[in-house]
């Protein structure tokens, strides 16, 4: 008996020495496909317009601008107010085309866990590894647009307006 209690206990260890070389080479690879994807994503820059082509924001991976342009006609054609709402607009379909990009660079490391036991699984009360990278990629917050202004006549109001000092 004590044979078959060995021989049970050879199997068992060896099925987790499988598992465990299983894991360790998964992990490998992971760290590979991260390397190349915070490689990809440094490099990685998202260009996005505003609804009437008067603001053109290049924002990088994370989402933060690094270029905001508007077009010179823009202080002809639009308002303060409309201006401001057309930068908000830019921003935040350059953060969303971002967060995009970011989960295309990451999706492979996804794929590659999906079947893998998460630490959680494998060791009680530990934190959730998936939870952790779900988290670090938040949607980005779409500020609500306020209610449009009435109509004004744009060139009254720039005609009224003294640019050299600070007075209406």
């Amino acid at each position: 008996m004590d044979d078959g209690r060995r021989d049970d206990a050879r199997t068992r260890n060896d099925e987790l020495r499988d598992q465990i070389d299983s894991l360790l080479g998964t992990f490998e690879q992971q760290q590979r496909d991260l390397a190349e994807a915070q490689s990809t994503l440094a490099a990685t820059t998202v260009t996005a317009w505003s609804s009437d082509n008067l603001v053109r924001v290049v924002s990088n991976a994370a989402g933060v601008p690094t270029e905001v342009h508007v077009e010179p006609t823009a202080f002809k054609r639009s308002t303060p107010a409309k201006l401001g709402r057309s930068i908000t607009e830019a921003v935040q379909a350059a953060a969303r085309q971002a967060l995009a990009a970011t989960q295309q660079a990451i999706a492979p490391m996804q794929q590659a866990t999906a079947g893998l036991p998460d630490l959680s699984d494998l060791v009680p009360g530990a934190p959730s590894i998936r939870h952790l990278v779900d988290t670090m990629f938040p949607e980005p917050a779409i500020v609500p647009q306020e209610p449009p202004a009435p109509p004004e006549d744009e060139d009254e109001y720039y005609r009224n307006r003294s640019y050299l000092q600070d007075r209406p």
